[in-house]
């Protein structure tokens, strides 16, 4: 019975470890898609008219 409940204790424990490194990578991954997304946003931002006379239309919409 005591082995029982140190298994799961460890198997508990494990598996909080894991929820919570899965949830630092995801934020990670979504703090580097933001910054991927702001750089695409500025580059489009900064791209000429294709006929030289107006604003492309404004995406921020």
């Amino acid at each position: 019975m005591e082995m029982s409940i140190a298994a799961m204790s460890m198997g508990m424990a494990m598996s909080n470890m894991q929820s919570a490194l899965s949830l630092s990578m995801l934020k990670k991954t979504m703090e580097a898609t933001e910054e991927t997304m702001a750089a695409f946003t500025k580059m489009i931002d900064n791209m000429p008219s294709p006929d030289g006379r107006g604003q492309l239309l404004d995406i921020r919409v």
